[in-house]
């Protein structure tokens, strides 16, 4: 394959695509649809960012205002990062997916990096088409949309041409980049495809930002200064959410030894056991649903300052707040929705990957009944420690406020939401878990004894 100039791989990739089963192109829809959200919300983004000017409204000030644009614009790209995650996932299990036909790929002379580059060409083709795909769809429903509330200036607020295919660009390169990161530890033989299993264990310095975050922003309430005050809170927040990311799989790695150290029954030791094994594949995944509990709690603390406001002042909630409220739990759900798909992908890839030994253990008279407590229980595992301090990290960020609050109902509201934010996000991982049983029984099947 190499040396036989440029067009091989792109041949080679066509070639493939044309032979895929009906799995492998469910897997490539789904890569289309998440190229296709990716362009929509940059385009969005980049839209709000070239707008001038303030209009008077009374609901659209998310839109309208020129102050308040540049943070729904950061709303739409952090609304990115779950898609992403998404994308990894469904990645992680192409690699699993095609093993026979990377390793004849190699047994026909072909490097491992020929191999890395035919998948990111597949990467790059998937994701050009998903990307064209959701700038059409942006541009038609801007347009349709400015139609239906009847905008007069519409060349004010519709996004420039010129912009678009700069973002399809940058969507595309972002997918072959996923796809580069994702084999970057695959080993790909004539005889089989594996992961290096040197990789170095979640360490302790992962969860410094998180640590660094709370206390710039714990700091920030008491600096006389508004502006670097508010400067301190948005780096603080910003170190946090970065430190829930990073950390994550430290979390998961932490939470699975202490469990594996007081395990009481087999279910709850193989599920601590399987956790601590690979912490970092489940911890990538619960960092997002981490992300989302954050938001929401933070969320919460707005929530109060209003509704505590309005009633003070006996007036209803203006139509602003409202559409800004509805928006932040239609942007809670969304990111929560791809997070739950990237739990299901996850759990694909990992019941892909041990499938032998979920084989090996119901053939061995293990019920299956005890395998999907297993399964369950490695969700609570991993999932509540890293919701847990996701909310209890925005808490400690907000406890000036919450102490030095002119009410102590405001105390109760903050907890109670963070607590409904873990519960909702801890469910929704069990839910998917629970949904998952089909896929459990499928890998226990005989047939992943054999030896090939």
């Amino acid at each position: 394959m190499t040396g036989e100039g440029t067009r091989m791989p792109f041949g080679i990739a066509a070639m493939l695509a044309r032979g895929a089963s009906r799995a492998e192109r469910r897997r490539r829809r789904l890569l289309a649809c998440c190229a296709a959200l990716t362009t929509f919300l940059m385009l969005g983004a980049v839209n709000l960012v070239m707008i001038r000017g303030t209009v008077q409204t009374d609901w659209a000030g998310l839109v309208a205002e020129e102050g308040l644009r540049p943070g729904t614009a950061l709303a739409l790209v952090l609304l990115v990062i779950p898609v992403l995650a998404l994308v990894h996932q469904s990645g992680r299990v192409a690699q699993a997916t095609q093993e026979r036909r990377l390793a004849a790929l190699r047994l026909a002379g072909a490097t491992p990096g020929d191999v890395r580059r035919l998948a990111a060409v597949e990467a790059v083709r998937i994701g050009a088409a998903g990307a064209v795909s959701g700038g059409i769809a942006y541009v038609c429903a801007q347009r349709a949309a400015m139609a239906a509330l009847g905008v007069h200036h519409t060349g004010r607020y519709a996004i420039a041409l010129w912009v678009v295919p700069f973002v399809l660009v940058l969507v595309a390169a972002a997918a072959a980049a996923v796809s580069l990161l994702v084999s970057r530890h695959v080993v790909t033989s004539p005889l089989h495809v594996a992961r290096r299993g040197t990789r170095p264990r979640p360490r302790r310095a992962a969860l410094i930002p998180l640590a660094a975050g709370v206390a710039l922003m714990v700091v920030s309430t008491f600096v006389p200064w508004l502006d670097l005050g508010h400067s301190l809170l948005f780096l603080g927040a910003a170190a946090a959410l970065l430190g829930v990311m990073t950390g994550s799989s430290r979390l998961v790695l932490e939470a699975a030894r202490l469990t594996a150290r007081r395990a009481r029954t087999p279910e709850t030791l193989l599920a601590a056991r399987a956790l601590e094994g690979d912490p970092r594949a489940t911890g990538r995944t619960m960092a997002v649903v981490g992300l989302v509990v954050a938001f929401g709690t933070g969320a919460g603390v707005i929530e109060w300052d209003v509704f505590h406001n309005a009633s003070t002042a006996d007036a209803p909630i203006g139509s602003f707040w409202l559409v800004s409220f509805g928006l932040t739990y239609a942007a809670l759900l969304f990111a929560l929705l791809v997070a739950v798909t990237a739990l299901v992908v996850h759990r694909a890839e990992a019941l892909l990957e041990n499938g032998r030994s979920m084989a090996v253990l119901a053939a061995s008279g293990v019920p299956m009944a005890s395998l999907r407590r297993a399964a369950a229980r490695q969700t609570l595992i991993a999932a509540t420690p890293v919701c847990a301090v996701a909310a209890l990290a925005t808490l400690l960020g907000m406890a000036p406020e919450l102490v030095i609050g002119p009410s102590p109902l405001m105390v109760v509201w903050t907890v109670g939401r963070a607590l409904l934010m873990v519960a909702l996000a801890v469910a929704a991982a069990a839910a998917v878990t629970a949904a998952s049983g089909r896929l459990l029984s499928r890998a226990a099947a005989p047939e992943h004894l054999r030896t090939e």
